[in-house]
């Protein structure tokens, strides 16, 4: 009988003072724990300040064309980038000349597009249409390009071949 009676003290609960306790340990941190997340969120909420549209507006069109050679330029900057510096080539200069536009007015002009949605996903969505015409033509010129060279080169090993017959027809036909 001692056994079982010191087997119920080991699963008897704790002491009611000390749920009570822990109660109270549990309600004081979910009211600190929500307090501080009441006031994280009133921190973390801003003020979103749209740019205002430029005073020189550039038609979303001409914005498309600009964007399509900017994207143009970066690439021929990232692919040849030491040429261009070695010739002093200024790819941006170059497209704000082009467009009679300054970096300023560009940069206004893209902060303002960017923060409207609609406009902005319109733009992008041209400059990936003019973009893929582009890579067309241009894996389309790369591909003839490859052909010719294939053609040039079978040419000139039928040139050789030729040569080489020649060369040893000739001797054989001296000789005799």
């Amino acid at each position: 009988m001692e056994f079982l009676n010191k087997k119920i003290k080991v699963m008897s609960l704790p002491p009611a003072t000390n749920l009570v306790d822990s109660k109270a340990n549990l309600i004081f941190y979910l009211k600190y724990l929500s307090l501080v997340l009441i006031l994280v969120q009133l921190l973390g909420c801003q003020d979103v300040v749209r740019p205002e549209p430029p005073k020189q507006m550039i038609p979303e069109s001409q914005m498309v064309d600009i964007l399509v050679e900017a994207y143009i330029g970066n690439a021929a900057r990232s692919n040849n980038n030491r040429v261009l510096r070695m010739g002093g080539v200024q790819l941006d200069s170059i497209l704000y000349a082009k467009y009679g536009i300054d970096s300023l007015q560009f940069a206004q002009n893209t902060a303002y597009y960017s923060a409207q949605i609609d406009p902005y996903m319109r733009i992008l969505e041209e400059v990936e249409k003019e973009l893929s015409i582009v890579k067309k033509s241009l894996d389309s010129i790369a591909l003839i390009d490859a052909e010719q060279q294939k053609k040039d080169k079978e040419a000139m090993l039928d040139s050789v071949k030729n040569n080489v017959l020649n060369q040893n027809i000739i001797p054989a036909i001296s000789q005799e």
